[in-house]
């Protein structure tokens, strides 16, 4: 089988991803299982390498050109030209946040075209975002939009543990009020979809994590486990998804981490991330859920405190290009079944 295309998005041009992006592809693992292409802006990524060896060589691609590395240099789709003022690592600005846009846009419309088979992408700001004119709290909305997806969730998976959010990036006394039973039974659907087509476990076992302490302690600190989650399960149930909960959290990602499950469902951001960061705080990846592409990324963010200064670990985006190709492959070998 041919080695997939893996289109990688630089991520906001203040942050770390020109120079995590550049780490993760000098790794030989990264090189040997996709042909990556690189979108971003050339002058940054040839300045974030200037005088390190250690990273690739790289070589300008446009639209039509065939993607390939025979001669070992990554190739790059320039899709912004910043100077160093405009992008000062550390500071979020305007300039930067439309350049990230270019790139997942860019990245979105040759993933739909079957151009590339997967995408990866370096951390975004949701300031700089916003800052020029883009109101999305995140990559997965913004994805979503570009590809006319109408529910699509995020995963967090490391070698110990995998999690689905049914909220992402809500302030927590939000979460309740944005529960719904659809918003948990589709969640529970996408999760169990995408651990059959990509990771080939037939009979997925998901977990559900309990909103509140305890459960609800039969409805006296909260009501959500009974009028929400609870149906949300017997539906899915229902359709043959095998789905147990809600269980306290404080106790069930031992179990999950154990192996008597092979996804835990969350309600809310911090209840999934927090052990799963706890487990794999480097290495850990985001896969969306729902899309009609592959999607990986980066579990962190633009880390600006370190932007520039050649301390960024690059574990994360490795990690995420590796899962994009095994997700690529194993998309193929689905459609042949």
């Amino acid at each position: 089988m041919a080695k997939p295309i893996v289109a990688i998005t630089m991520g906001d041009p203040a942050g770390v991803g020109p120079e995590v992006v550049l780490k993760a592809l000098a790794h030989p693992a990264v090189r040997k299982v996709c042909h990556p292409l690189v979108l971003g802006d050339w002058g940054i990524l040839q300045r974030t390498r200037r005088g390190k060896n250690r990273y690739p060589s790289l070589v300008s691609w446009e639209r039509g050109q065939p993607i390939a590395n025979s001669d070992n240099a990554v190739p790059v789709q320039s899709l912004s030209l910043l100077s160093s003022k405009q992008a000062r690592p550390g500071y979020p600005s305007e300039d930067c946040g439309e350049a990230a846009y270019r790139y997942i846009k860019a990245a979105t419309e040759l993933a739909l075209s079957e151009g590339v088979d997967a995408i990866a992408t370096a951390p975004i700001n949701k300031k700089a975002l916003q800052l020029a004119g883009y109101r999305y709290p995140g990559h997965t909305e913004l994805l979503a939009e570009l590809s006319h997806t109408k529910e699509c969730r995020m995963m967090i998976l490391g070698n110990g543990l995998k999690v689905t959010l049914v909220t992402v990036h809500l302030p927590l006394i939000q979460v309740a009020r944005e529960l719904t039973r659809k918003r948990v039974r589709v969640t529970l659907e996408l999760t169990h979809q995408a651990l059959r087509k990509y990771f080939g476990i037939s009979r997925p076992r998901l977990a559900v994590a309990a909103l509140n302490p305890h459960g609800g302690e039969e409805g006296i600190f909260g009501r959500e486990e009974k009028t929400i989650i609870l149906p949300a399960v017997k539906e899915v149930e229902a359709q043959g998804i095998q789905a147990k909960g809600p269980f306290p959290a404080d106790s069930l990602f031992y179990q999950a981490v154990r192996g008597d499950y092979d996804a835990v469902v969350c309600m809310y951001h911090d209840q999934g991330l927090i052990p799963l960061k706890l487990l794999h705080f480097f290495g850990g990846v985001a896969f969306t859920l729902g899309l009609p592409f592959i999607r990986t990324s980066v579990d962190h963010g633009t880390a600006y405190d370190i932007a520039g200064k050649d301390k960024a670990d690059s574990s994360s985006m490795k990690e995420a290009i590796l899962l994009a190709a095994r997700l690529a492959r194993q998309k193929k070998m689905w459609r042949k079944q």
